[in-house]
């Protein structure tokens, strides 16, 4: 019969159960979450609490979309509308239940902005929420009944397949697993290509009519929408809007 243990004394049980709690680590990342919630937030603990409360929804809606009228060219409503973003989307539990479509009008509102810069810190954070739910092609039709928004959000969609497809064939993957070629002259890695939402091809071009009340300098003799001068995006050529993507297309 082996010797019965030792009880440890009860000091020694104290100081283990310590180290249990300062180390302890869970997928929720409690304690990196409050430490970066003390940035912004005066009582932190609160504010991760509610950061759990399922009411409504577990998932978060789509906030107030704001006007495409009066969201061009503002980039000080645009940078409002995303107060602690960057915090939050490094607190487990808020990602969990951010959506595919909040981040499209997100990227909406950075593009119509003029504020290009943010879409490629939204872009990388939809990259890498490799959830079911964020594929491209579950991206929820938002039916929005602001035609110069909806035509954004569509081409959104739609370029963010090629540029997830152009991730793939460097081959980057959403689940951190990349494959890294050892030579230049290594092939590239094969891929199976992501779809779009179907709801896209539905999604009109903006019309002469949609644009008669926007402000200076946002629609060209030609009638298009003027997001940013002398862009190259066919995919939002095919819409009547003119602007480049190249800040969807980061490394």
């Amino acid at each position: 019969m082996p010797p019965r243990r030792r009880k440890l004394p009860f000091r020694l049980r104290l100081l283990r159960l310590y180290y249990r709690i300062i180390h302890f680590r869970s997928p929720l990342k409690l304690r990196a979450s409050i430490v970066r919630l003390r940035h912004d937030h005066p009582r932190p603990w609160l504010c991760l609490l509610q950061l759990f409360n399922p009411f409504p929804t577990w998932l978060y809606p789509v906030p107030e979309p704001v006007p495409a009228k009066q969201m061009l060219g503002n980039v000080s409503l645009m940078m409002a509308r995303r107060n602690h973003i960057v915090t939050l989307r490094n607190i487990p539990v808020w990602r969990s239940r951010d959506t595919p479509l909040r981040s499209l009008y997100r990227l909406y509102e950075s593009m119509a902005s003029g504020e290009y810069a943010p879409m490629g810190q939204e872009t990388e954070y939809f990259w890498y929420q490799n959830r079911k739910r964020w594929d491209l092609h579950r991206i929820e039709d938002p039916s929005d009944p602001d035609p110069i928004r909806y035509a954004i959000l569509a081409c959104l969609a739609e370029e963010l397949v090629s540029a997830f497809n152009w991730r793939l064939g460097l081959g980057m993957r959403r689940n951190h697993k990349h494959i890294l070629r050892e030579a230049d002259e290594d092939p590239y890695p094969a891929y199976a290509p992501v779809i779009g939402p179907s709801w896209t091809k539905d999604v009109p071009p903006i019309s002469r009519e949609d644009l008669l009340d926007l402000p200076r300098g946002f629609v060209n003799g030609e009638g298009k929408l003027v997001l940013e001068e002398n862009g190259k995006s066919e995919i939002f050529a095919r819409r009547n809007i003119v602007t480049n993507v190249g800040w969807l297309y980061t490394i």
